[in-house]
């Protein structure tokens, strides 16, 4: 897919692809309006998509964020006429950036690129190691074995942490020197880098991690993660999220599957500045599709199920107060008393502590409502 405001830039860059040597390329669609591009992404489904980054409305860099919450496994690449979107563009996984005008050289090299990418995709995984970024980095072996990684210092887990999150897709020296070591002077900063990079390639080795590679990428002095037949948890977790049939008596089973594979938010036990956007957008996507199988539950009277879903809602976002007064509810449904009252005073509790407000006025309202009709 192309998104470009301009037409002659799109034009040229059509006309490059269409004319590429490595390999067919079909165009499912060509747009100068990118609000109208986004709503066209679920029907054309792209595996990659081309965009301008100065548009009205909405910029490349919002788009791709929008894009990568009902697509995440699209691979975006920015053409701009600015370089000064760098580092803004790779922070949100862009697999690479180009400078207007696109020259015939640059565009074979990010094409080489993607055709690597996408056949790597399409090959089917025959090991069953998994490393895991859902709570905190861990690597569960062939036999079941979970181990929690141990790191030499707390810097190469960090950027092992990156490079993986953003694996297949090259990261730029420079970025990683901005990311990780903004307010140490370049020449110390590089040999850091440069000793860091060794000490995870060496903790790899340690863990019988034989498939992932950190490669070096000469030419753009960066580098890029290789898994060859490792699995990534969010990666799996976000592919059966996506290949999901409606909701309903028969299928939500297999929801129930996908739910519960959610065990925690991305990288939650690491306070990491740049993780947070993705730990946001993976926790909207699961917080979704958690409250549609609660409401199927309730709808099919399916109340203990619910119970359970919401039950979980509100240990992994405690301060959320939908999720107490959903219970409260259910658990009225049940006539289960205590459990109402000790939903709200739960409830009381976790916003005085975490937020210093009260519960709103419609829950308050309810309750002191509910306890009049108790007491009836």
């Amino acid at each position: 897919m192309l998104i470009d405001d301009e037409a002659l830039p799109m034009a040229r860059l059509k006309t490059l692809l269409l004319d590429n040597e490595l390999q067919k390329i079909e165009i499912v669609g060509e747009f100068d309006d990118p609000i109208e591009a986004y709503e066209n992404i679920k029907s054309l489904r792209p595996d990659v998509i081309f965009s301008d980054i100065e548009m009205p409305e909405l910029n490349g860099l919002e788009l791709a964020e929008k894009i990568q919450e009902i697509q995440p496994s699209v691979e975006i690449v920015f053409i701009t006429g600015f370089d000064r979107y760098a580092i803004d563009a790779f922070n949100i996984h862009a697999i690479d950036y180009m400078l207007k005008p696109v020259q015939k050289d640059r565009l074979h090299k990010t094409l080489t690129r993607l055709q690597t990418l996408l056949n790597d995709k399409s090959t089917p995984k025959n090991n069953s190691t998994c490393l895991k970024l859902f709570g905190d980095l861990r690597v569960v072996s062939a036999d079941g074995q979970v181990q929690i990684m141990k790191w030499r210092t707390a810097k190469a887990k960090e950027i092992f942490s990156y490079l993986l999150s953003r694996h297949e897709k090259s990261t730029s020296k420079d970025t990683l020197l901005e990311l990780f070591w903004s307010e140490v002077d370049m020449e110390r900063s590089v040999k850091q880098l440069y000793t860091t990079i060794y000490t995870m390639r060496k903790t790899l080795k340690q863990y019988n991690l034989h498939d992932v590679q950190i490669s070096s990428l000469l030419l753009d002095s960066g580098y890029q993660l290789q898994l060859g037949n490792v699995l990534v948890d969010i990666d799996e977790w976000t592919k059966e999220l996506n290949a999901l049939p409606n909701l309903t008596k028969d299928t939500y089973k297999e929801h129930e599957h996908v739910f519960n594979a959610y065990q925690n938010h991305f990288l939650k036990g690491c306070d990491y500045i740049w993780a947070e956007s993705e730990r946001e957008r993976l926790k909207r996507m699961w917080r979704q599709h958690a409250l549609q199988l609660s409401k199927f539950y309730i709808k099919e009277k399916m109340y203990e199920q619910a119970i359970t879903v919401e039950k979980k809602l509100q240990s992994l976002d405690a301060d959320e107060e939908l999720q107490y007064f959903t219970l409260m509810k259910l658990y009225d449904i049940l006539n289960n008393v205590e459990a109402v009252e000790e939903q709200y005073t739960l409830l009381k509790q976790v916003l005085e502590e975490q937020l210093a407000v009260e519960p709103s006025e419609e829950v308050t309202s309810w309750f002191e409502q509910w306890k009049k009709t108790k007491k009836k």
